[in-house]
């Protein structure tokens, strides 16, 4: 399972980037059908420039000692480069008029994070997208979100792996070649004459495999870059017209989506369990770029089978309790398929790019077998925590969760998913899924031609 996991990423990734030949038009306050143009579009749509910026960047930054670990091996500053091939918006799509005209881009960038033998380097591949925040006649500052693969050149495998994660020659930090790449910051911009610009980023950075490997303490940083773009092309011959374009039509649309994956529980016992989720919501749109509503989530974890010790157990209670991990963070004494599931309730937030979402999610358990099941009793609680209560997250798992992912659309209302589920800032999993959004709720005031279900045009 381990090695198509990453085969789902690198189909995620190329359905993000892959350009949609789907157009979506307005004209005469209706929409055109499905590969159809306006007049106006069909006679003047090769006057639209192919510009595009390459932009390359220097960039410095510090690994934030998250773990007993990372204070040992990490060794500042990481130091690298990036090089970036980025498009500007003509506003010719409603995503793009719903966001004030972003730049999308994908860049490839190498970081030496600090310590060669232990950390080694990191090299990143990710598409991006930058919002306007604020735009003046030679300066632009602009948001930046970007996802995609790192690829480390060094692992646990590569360190002490017999003494323990703590030992000052080991990476807990890092437990697979290939991992999950988040970068999000501001990026500050200053035109200068022959359509060069400086670029000024400051932001963070996190890369970690999602716990389908352990050890996961993961590469949390602060970086900051210096960096130059050129634009080619840059002569516009006639900007396009830019037409009203309709608000997006639907109140209500309900997402069903199906995800699995795998993860490691302990480092040393070199065991994958199967993970999954079933996700039901219903999302309100409060304005054309995002949604937010109410889901419910079910989630089997495969890790949940005997395991845990005290200190009053016999020998062969011992031996019973750990045949599966030894592994001391819960106290689960017997194998049953109920302490597998979780059931949850959400507030589901969605923040719509084009044919991409990005998710955030934040959920309570309503059904929590493990709420109990650990080594140690609540210091208030004992073994009877009620449904909200404080808690120690390097002893347990809490009583709520939180969903980051990204969702691609790649085929009608069909979509792929990729997410992972924390309890606060600790990965849980990493899964990945495939699912439909269903709108169901109309707005009165927008007359679609065709289905009410096929609203994919909405996403070019």
């Amino acid at each position: 399972m381990k090695r198509f996991t990453f085969i789902i990423i690198a189909a995620l990734l190329i359905s993000v980037l892959y350009p949609s030949e789907l157009s979506a038009q307005f004209k005469n306050d209706e929409w055109v059908g499905r590969n159809a143009y306006s007049d106006y579009d069909t006679k003047h749509k090769e006057r639209i420039p192919p510009q595009y910026l390459i932009k390359a960047n220097f960039i410095a930054g510090y690994i934030l000692p998250l773990t007993t670990n990372l204070k040992n091996t990490a060794q500042p500053p990481v130091l690298g480069g990036e090089l970036c091939l980025e498009f500007p918006s003509w506003g010719v799509y409603p995503w793009q008029q719903y966001l004030g005209d972003p730049s999308v881009g994908v860049a490839v960038s190498a970081l030496d994070l600090g310590n060669r033998d232990i950390l080694g380097q990191m090299i990143a591949t990710y598409p991006y997208v930058l919002i306007n925040c604020a735009k003046g006649k030679y300066v632009q500052l602009q948001y930046k979100l970007g996802v995609g693969l790192a690829f480390m050149t060094r692992t646990w495998n590569d360190c002490d792996t017999l003494h323990g994660m703590d030992v000052p020659e080991a990476n807990s930090a890092i437990g697979s070649i290939v991992n999950a790449y988040i970068t999000t910051g501001l990026s500050l911009s200053f035109t200068l004459p022959s359509d060069v610009r400086i670029h000024l980023d400051a932001g963070y950075i996190h890369a970690s495999n999602g716990t389908i490997l352990q050890p996961n303490g993961g590469v949390n940083m602060l970086y900051g870059s210096l960096g130059a773009s050129y634009t080619i092309s840059p002569q516009q011959q006639q900007r396009p017209w830019r037409r009203r374009m309709p608000d997006f039509p639907y109140e209500w649309v309900l997402n069903i989506t199906a995800s699995a994956g795998s993860r490691e529980l302990y480092y040393r016992d070199n065991r994958s369990y199967l993970i999954g989720s079933m996700h039901l919501g219903a999302l309100y749109t409060a304005c054309n770029w995002y949604g937010v509503g109410l889901g419910v989530d079910a989630f089997y974890d495969g890790v949940f089978n005997t395991q845990g010790f005290t200190q009053d157990m016999t020998m062969a209670e011992f031996d019973s309790q750990t045949r599966y991990t030894k592994f001391n963070r819960y106290l689960i004494k017997e194998d049953n398929i109920a302490n597998k599931f979780r059931v949850g309730v959400a507030v589901n937030n969605e923040f719509r790019i084009g044919r991409v979402a990005l998710l955030f999610d934040w959920g309570v358990y309503v059904y929590d077998p493990i709420r109990n099941a650990y080594s140690h009793e609540h210091p208030k609680y004992g073994t009877h925590r009620p449904m909200f209560y404080t808690y120690d997250i390097d002893k347990e798992d809490g009583w709520n969760y939180f969903r980051l992912g990204i969702r691609a659309r790649v085929w009608d209302n069909l979509y792929l998913q990729a997410a992972v589920k924390t309890h606060l800032q600790k990965a849980e999993m990493l899964e990945f899924g495939i699912g439909y959004q269903l709108p169901f709720s109309r707005r009165a005031d927008h007359v679609i031609n065709g289905n009410m279900s096929r609203y994919y045009f909405l996403h070019q």
